[in-house]
């Protein structure tokens, strides 16, 4: 059986006294921070394999943290945060976070989402590749290899990308993309859609405001594009 690290990242040390009693008990390694700072040194030395982190640390936001550590860890990161207002959540969801989790929360809840994540690595832990024209997907390290470059991904956006590697050179709905990766019916905003595929955009494209990899099919929705070229908008 696997031992998962979870590394927790809030400035409220009865917080993080909390989340590290509940996760030993369900026998992860665990431990936590209290500021940005702390956290990227500790990113480095102790491997997470999840990270819950605050929305609001000391002196830094918690978006701008993960936002800056996605170029080097995949792992899974469960927000915190007493906002409940859309905007924030659409912007930790959108700079690498997976899920988002309101306070006061329920830790029960909050051990649950964390077993779904990490299931999700164990899942992903064997290595796989699926190797295009220009480009390979590893779904060991969800990243992207294009030429000599690695770059990583949440997981969401490799969610969406793999999706669409499957269906290459084929449009994809956007209702499609939304029920995959969220699971749901298109009761909600699938603008978020867009929002994710303008984040892989900016990693993948060379001029993301004229995408020739990830083109936009009107009326339709997305499509992978094997090789350069192809109308975008």
């Amino acid at each position: 059986m696997d031992t998962y690290k979870i590394m927790i990242v809030d400035d409220d040390p009865h917080i993080c006294e909390i989340v590290q009693a509940y996760c030993e008990r369900e026998g992860f390694i665990s431990t936590y921070c209290h500021n940005g700072a702390e956290a990227r040194m500790l990113l480095t030395s102790f491997e997470p394999d999840l990270i819950v982190l605050d929305v609001l640390l000391a002196n830094e936001n918690g978006i701008d943290w993960c936002r800056n550590v996605r170029g080097y860890t995949n792992a899974p990161i469960v927000f915190l945060s007493s906002h409940e207002e859309d905007e924030v959540k659409i912007s930790a969801l959108s700079d690498g976070g997976d899920d988002y989790v309101t306070k006061p929360f329920s830790p029960g809840v909050l051990m649950a989402k964390i077993k779904a994540h990490l299931r999700r690595v164990s899942t992903g832990r064997k290595e796989q590749l699926l190797e295009l024209p220009g480009l390979t997907l590893d779904f060991y390290s969800q990243s992207v290899i294009m030429g000599s470059e690695t770059i990583f991904l949440s997981k969401k956006e490799f969610s969406l990308l793999s999706f669409m590697a499957q269906n290459v050179n084929r449009a994809v709905s956007v209702d499609a993309l939304f029920q995959l990766v969220w699971g749901t019916e298109s009761l909600e905003d699938t603008r978020t859609v867009a929002v994710h595929i303008s984040n892989l955009r900016k990693k993948m494209e060379i001029d993301p405001a004229h995408a020739e990899r990830i083109v936009t099919v009107r009326g339709t929705g997305y499509m992978l594009v094997a090789r350069g070229g192809g109308q975008s908008s």
